[in-house]
């Protein structure tokens, strides 16, 4: 291995991120071919992972989802070599922690959901591993999240509520944790939302709607908290407008069943009313 060319790869690589940061799309891109190239002649696994991920993570930005999956899946790749050499390596097991939960998200992305489901678990097993030596890490509380959310609404799409309920109930025992530590992180305020949302929506779709109403409400409080602390904040009206909609939705659907379910009754009553009046 080359540490001149792992030195060149490294510069090349935080180039190509400083220029994504400042909107310079074609010079990054050809900042990250040329470091592609570099970490590619090195030979070293960790370097190679680096700028794939690196480069595949702005292709799916892009949404050049094809070129984005070659990416990841060579860096996943890479950072497989990096377990195999060092099975209890921290670093190799967040890399492949890191790579497969981005495949589960573009392969799901990509219509491929048993594909993706795979990924999910696997970066879910890696995370369950790392929390295992280093308990309360809230990078990988985040990340485990982050997977967990993402396998509960594969899960939900894929029409396995149990399943589903499992990763979301996963995913706010992780973000519960990381708020015990710090009550006031807007992220992990906004994850916590998330994930409380997308539960509800799972159980709505599945007809439980008292457990989906009170979900949304958790959810719609948490975000009409953080646009109360920052009312500029598109992002924040962005989530808190999508979950009154849920919820208004939510509680449309259910006044439409109701009377469904009343005309229903109302009918049983006169049939058996009717079969009265023939005795």
């Amino acid at each position: 291995m080359s540490r001149q060319k792992i030195d060149r790869a490294e510069r090349l690589l935080e180039k190509s991120m400083g220029l994504v940061k400042k909107g310079r799309f074609n010079e990054a891109l050809k900042s990250f071919s040329e470091a592609e190239k570099f970490a590619t002649e090195s030979g070293n696994p960790y370097i190679i992972y680096n700028v794939l991920y690196g480069k595949g993570s702005f292709m799916q930005a892009l949404r050049l989802q094809k070129d984005a999956l070659k990416l990841y899946e060579r860096a996943s790749e890479a950072a497989d070599e990096m377990i195999a050499v060092e099975p209890e390596s921290v670093d190799a097991q967040t890399c492949v922690a890191a790579v497969n939960n981005n495949l589960g998200t573009l392969k799901k992305e990509l219509k491929r959901p048993e594909e993706a489901g795979k990924h999910f678990e696997l970066a879910l097993e890696m995370l369950e591993k790392l929390l295992e030596t280093e308990t309360g890490n809230s990078t990988y509380l985040t990340h485990l999240g982050m997977a967990s959310n993402n396998l509960g609404n594969l899960y939900s799409e894929l029409e396995e509520p149990e399943k589903s309920e499992k990763q979301f109930m996963r995913a706010l025992e992780a973000y519960g944790e990381l708020l015990a530590k710090e009550p006031k992180n807007n992220v992990y305020q906004s994850y916590m939302g998330t994930a409380y949302m997308n539960f509800g929506i799972m159980q709505g779709r599945n007809a439980f709607r008292e457990e989906s109403e009170q979900n949304l409400k958790k959810a719609l409080e948490i975000r009409a908290k953080l646009l109360a602390s920052d009312q500029e904040n598109k992002e924040y009206k962005a989530d808190y407008d999508m979950t009154l909609e849920k919820l208004r939705e939510l509680r449309e659907k259910g006044k439409l069943e109701d009377k469904v379910e009343d005309k229903t009754e109302d009918k049983t009553k006169e049939g058996v009313a009717e079969e009265k009046k023939e005795e």
